[in-house]
């Protein structure tokens, strides 16, 4: 922890008119000029000295940031402690810098703004806020934390840095998917309501057992119950509800996509466009209550099993966070579900649909026809809103 001077132009000013006043003085020691000479040196020790010392005194530190998405306000949390018993702090600038005591700069985010405080009393605590827009998914790596002021004259700045790192995973853009699509791919074929082996509260028939003290009269197997001595109760299996499987294809170097090159949108944001539509199909089916996975082909991204909860969520959209496209792409080797895994498959191409990627009952999209798979126009898009679900582009079944 240092602390750091810099002059700004008022103070450079201030600078020259107190030489200008100090030779003037030397030349005619008048009372007058000899004292205005004098307060303004004054001035400048006290400006030096008075910040200096409330700046020694202060300690800050950044909340925790959970949750980070792209196209969405990020605000940072600071909270400023003086540790002085006398003195308020006035005047005080919070923002991040980098490890070499830069403003922030990361290709993700636009302009950020600051935290300010106007006072934080003698050993109390005061919380400000700062807001950084990162525009696309990725990681952003905090460093230090600089916090500075101008106080009393404003003739200079006293700053001062903190290592303070953290770091924090901006999720994909998410956006509402069509509901007439989402039901199709989700209702459909092997993904759609299914009976589990184990009994619940659905409505077909499971099996037949003994009555129990509990048991609804109800759920009484009469015409089974008249040929034994005890009463038999019938049991219903629990239904299951439908699955997803989101298969994300980025097998394919970005040189090697077919698209149209006239269209102005280049092959990584065909990428980028790709990992938004299975972020938006994954909220969709958090939202829906539907069971989903991942599985991102071509990049290092451990297959995400298929289950469901906002947690869960989570855990997928920060799986497609990290996705780092400029590592070289590995063969495509096409996912192989286990028998057992009974869900609804859909592929999701940064350009061309290759439907010999996966079996028949997959249903593929391509990220050049995103209009048309989701709903780029609503607002109503983000974490924790309503929102209609997943329109899906082109479909090859």
């Amino acid at each position: 922890m240092k602390l750091r001077y810099r002059i700004h132009l008022p103070g450079i000013l201030f600078i020259l008119l107190t030489v200008f006043v100090g030779l003037a003085a030397a030349q005619r020691p008048n009372n007058l000029v000899v004292w205005s000479f004098g307060v303004l040196l004054a001035l400048i020790l006290v400006s030096g000295v008075v910040g200096s010392s409330m700046m020694r005194k202060l300690q800050v530190r950044r909340l925790e940031v959970r949750r980070a998405a792209a196209g969405e306000p990020l605000e940072l949390r600071y909270v400023v402690e003086n540790r002085s018993r006398r003195r308020s702090a006035f005047a005080l600038q919070v923002r991040e810098v980098d490890a070499r005591g830069r403003p922030l700069a990361f290709p993700m985010l636009a302009a950020q703004s600051f935290g300010w405080i106007n006072r934080v009393g003698p050993g109390a605590s005061q919380a400000c806020d700062a807001v950084l827009w990162p525009a696309t998914r990725g990681v952003i790596d905090l460093r230090r934390i600089r916090i500075t002021s101008r106080f009393p004259f404003g003739f200079n700045d006293r700053a001062m840095d903190l290592d303070h790192p953290h770091r924090i995973v901006v999720q994909p853009r998410t956006h509402p998917v069509r509901e007439e699509m989402f039901r199709a791919v989700t209702t459909g074929g092997p993904g759609g309501f299914g009976i589990s082996r184990r009994p619940g509260v659905g409505e077909d028939f499971y099996s037949v057992r003994e009555f129990k003290p509990g048991d609804s009269i109800r759920q009484i197997a009469w015409k089974r119950s008249g040929i034994s001595e005890d009463p038999l109760v019938i049991q219903r299996s629990m239904s299951c509800p439908p699955r997803l499987r989101v298969v994300v294809d980025l097998s394919r170097e970005p040189g090697d996509l077919r698209f149209d090159a006239g269209s102005g949108v280049s092959a990584g944001d065909l990428e980028e466009r790709a990992i938004t539509m299975a972020a938006s199909l994954a909220s969709a089916a958090e939202q829906h209550g539907v069971e989903f996975g991942l599985t991102v082909l071509g990049v290092d991204v451990p297959s995400i099993p298929v289950r469901r909860g906002a947690w869960h969520r989570e855990r997928v959209l920060t799986a497609l966070s990290v996705i780092d496209l400029s590592h070289p792409r590995k063969p495509r080797t096409p996912p192989e579900p286990g028998d057992e895994e009974r869900c609804s498959l859909v592929v999701v191409h940064p350009a061309g649909i290759d439907p010999d990627l996966l079996p028949d009952r997959a249903w593929h999209y391509s990220a050049t026809r995103i209009d048309q798979v989701l709903d780029l126009e609503s607002r109503s898009a983000s974490r924790g809103e309503s929102r209609s679900p997943v329109p899906v582009g082109e479909v090859l079944a």
